[in-house]
């Protein structure tokens, strides 16, 4: 098992050494522009910004990703069926408070009444978008744009995700783990039901972008709730799930036959396809193999 552990950690450390922690940043000199932000008098719109260190190719828009590159995409609905979504790389100028792009794609999306993009509708409207964003001392976010005029009246906040409580994690991970089967016909469709419901889990909770000091004592306060049994039951079967989600993190890596016979291959898909979604897991499974990590 410890064998095992170490090569997931190997995995993880790997994935985030390139991706500074919410911590650090905050400590940092230079403004921190991961997040997700918006502005009140903007209501349908939300911007998201991403370390590009996180994002696979095709979110980068091919790009090469670089510790000074961040994916950023605006999403705008006008309607329940209507949308705008502009997908942007920029990157970190020279003074480190200011990011600067070109090439920003804008897009008007429509979608038919069973949610999926009507193509004859949906059209890019901009190839070329160029701009900034700035931060200000207060944390205050700022965007100029060459193609969106609105961006000059936005005076962007970032928005904290509530941390859920020890007990929520308690029964949306740590119990889960505990239930794990292994050496049984099912253990693997278990599995593959258990690592869509923390995708899930990560979903609904983006861990990358809360109050990371807080998280941190939420988790080791629902792991500290665990009986001595429970507690040996966890380290026994966390590896499996971790060694799978951080597989399931990286871009050339196929999702597997386990998730086909389950029958939530789509869904699985799905979850690990969204940048956000992928991050959310990858902060949350971090911190968990750095809680646990043997001193």
């Amino acid at each position: 098992m410890k064998k095992m552990i170490s090569a997931v950690l190997a995995l993880l450390i790997a994935l985030v050494a390139l991706t500074p922690s919410l911590a650090e940043n905050a400590a940092a000199e230079e403004p921190y522009f991961v997040g997700i932000w918006t502005d009140e008098n903007f209501d349908r719109m939300v911007l998201s910004i991403l370390p590009s260190d996180v994002c696979w190719s095709d979110e980068r828009m091919g790009e090469e990703a670089s510790a000074q590159k961040y994916v950023i995409q605006m999403v705008w609905s006008s309607s329940e069926s209507e949308e705008s979504i502009y997908n942007i790389v920029a990157e970190m100028d020279e003074s480190g408070k200011k990011l600067t792009y070109e090439g920003g794609l804008f897009a008007e999306f429509v979608y038919d009444e069973n949610g999926k993009v009507n193509e004859e509708e949906t059209c890019l409207t901009e190839d070329n978008g160029t701009g900034f964003f700035s931060m200000n001392e207060d944390g205050l976010l700022f965007w100029h744009d060459s193609y969106l005029k609105d961006a000059d009246n936005m005076t962007l906040t970032r928005n904290a995700a509530e941390v859920p409580s020890p007990e929520e994690l308690l029964e949306s991970y740590y119990k889960k783990v505990i239930g794990l089967e292994t050496d049984t016909a099912g253990a693997s469709l278990k599995l593959a039901q258990n690592v869509k419901d923390i995708f899930l889990f990560c979903m609904v909770n983006p861990f990358w972008c809360m109050d990371d000091v807080k998280f941190g004592e939420n988790l080791a306060a629902a792991q500290q709730m665990l009986t001595a049994e429970e507690k040996a039951l966890f380290d026994r079967n966390r590896g499996a799930l971790t060694q799978e989600i951080a597989r399931l993190l990286m871009e050339n890596e196929e999702a597997g036959s386990i998730y086909a016979d389950a029958g939530i291959e789509d869904q699985i898909e799905s979850l690990r396809n969204t940048r956000e979604i992928r991050f959310s897991a990858e902060v949350f499974i971090y911190a968990v193999e750095t809680l646990n990590e043997e001193p």
